[in-house]
């Protein structure tokens, strides 16, 4: 455990020396809908993009596979396995979730004819996870400092920063539909295909809720 939080210190550090100004880009697009549509036009924030929702996607991993209440019991896939054996299981999950989502928003972008719009709509997406990510993260550092990090203090915190999130992010796709001339029927059908579903199958299976 102490070399897998060490390696999240350390990563953590280097975003903010190196992605400092694209992380605050990113986190203010997700409040201002013209610095979102302007961060497209910056081809070098793509890549600092995927690094800091891996870097997130890294720091739930972590939360899911150390408290005590989540994956408790562990699903039989992962039983046996050593705790730093189930964040990396948890970590390829969320990757593998990733990828397969990128993928599907492409052939869908391609089937519509409308590549540029569904990418928005991935990339918007990262953008709230990091945004969601950086919040948690004061209250997981705070709470983990107060040895209550297995408690339900944390638990009920990362619901309620998930929900906010997820809400202003749905708000932010019916926004972007819209601009795009598309109704909110296919906003529906999006959030229940891409988002809602794989969302509770993941929790589901990984959380074991």
């Amino acid at each position: 455990m102490d070399y897998i939080v060490l390696g999240l210190v350390v990563s953590f550090c280097f975003i903010l020396i190196y992605t400092r100004a694209p992380l605050a880009l990113l986190l203010t697009g997700c409040f201002r809908y013209n610095i979102s549509t302007e961060n497209e036009e910056q081809g070098n924030i793509r890549f600092s993009r995927n690094i800091l929702c891996f870097f997130i996607m890294a720091v739930i991993s972590f939360f899911i596979a150390f408290h005590s209440r989540l994956l408790s019991p562990l699903p039989v896939p992962l039983q046996g396995f050593s705790r730093p054996l189930v964040f990396g299981t948890v970590m390829g999950v969320f990757c593998i979730w990733f990828l397969f989502k990128v993928v599907i928003i492409r052939i869908i972008g391609w089937t519509i004819d409308a590549p540029g719009f569904m990418n928005f709509l991935g990339r918007t997406g990262q953008d709230f996870c990091i945004l969601t990510g950086f919040v948690f993260i004061p209250f997981l550092v705070l709470l983990g400092s107060l040895n209550n990090l297995s408690g339900s203090a944390v638990l009920i915190t990362a619901a309620v920063i998930a929900v906010a999130g997820y809400i202003i992010y749905a708000l932010r796709c019916i926004r972007i539909f819209l601009a795009a001339g598309y109704s909110l029927f296919f906003w529906i059908l999006y959030l229940c295909t891409l988002e809602l579903v794989p969302l509770g199958v993941l929790i589901h299976y990984v959380a074991g809720i």
